[in-house]
């Protein structure tokens, strides 16, 4: 209501690059934070910790994902890290839940979608999870030709979309078994993700913004 500060918090992590996300556990709101050192929990209204373990181990980049009764956070480089933590009120022995070490990019982060988590590294390679038990579907999956992905994937519809940077874009069988479906192409390069809203897919390329969907608005 004012743009007075509400609060500030010293974190005890070096630079970060994730965006937080706020989880609900055990009743709270929870403002989690992926970090290099520490993975923490913050109370969002007054900044106080509510709880910590151990961070990624490599470059903070990609945003935590959410869902299953967790947090999963992922790390590209140096280290390829995925980390699914419990959120809220659990002893720290049973903090983490379950953990793998193979499949993430650089920059790109991941995706969540029903009951799949799907890693993508820079070159276009697909590992699907199962995202409650952390048990592999499949590993190793390709896009059809070489390519380079900056822009994080979106699903919808049962499929999840991928845009390289050479503007093609992905459609990904959503599921336990690895399937392209097809392939969209824009005559641009393209480095950041896909937004989709009211029907439509957008697009922001090096030079223009498109609008991928049926009718008017």
């Amino acid at each position: 209501a004012t743009g007075k500060q509400a609060w500030r918090m010293q974190r005890p992590v070096q630079v970060s690059w994730s965006t937080p996300v706020l989880v609900s556990a055990g009743g709270r709101t929870e403002l989690v934070t992926n970090g290099t050192e520490l993975v923490i929990a913050y109370d969002p209204a007054t900044g106080q910790e509510r709880w910590r373990t151990k961070g990624v181990e490599s470059n903070a980049i990609h945003t935590p994902l959410v869902g299953h009764g967790l947090v999963i956070v992922t790390a590209g480089y140096p280290a390829k890290k995925v980390i699914a933590i419990r959120p809220g009120d659990v002893p720290e022995d049973r903090r983490v839940a379950w953990e793998y070490s193979k499949g993430t990019g650089y920059v790109l982060s991941n995706i969540l979608y029903d009951d799949y988590l799907y890693l993508l590294t820079d070159n276009g390679m697909v590992t699907c999870l199962d995202a409650r038990s952390g048990k592999v579907m499949y590993e190793g999956g390709r896009v059809p030709v070489p390519a380079r992905f900056m822009a994080s994937p979106v699903a919808f519809g049962g499929v999840v979309a991928m845009t390289s940077e050479e503007g093609d874009t992905y459609l990904l069988k959503a599921g336990p078994a690895h399937q392209i479906l097809r392939t969209n192409t824009l005559d641009e390069a393209v480095y950041s993700s896909p937004a989709i809203s009211n029907g439509r897919i957008y697009i922001r390329g090096e030079r223009h913004l498109f609008a991928i969907g049926k009718g008017a608005l």
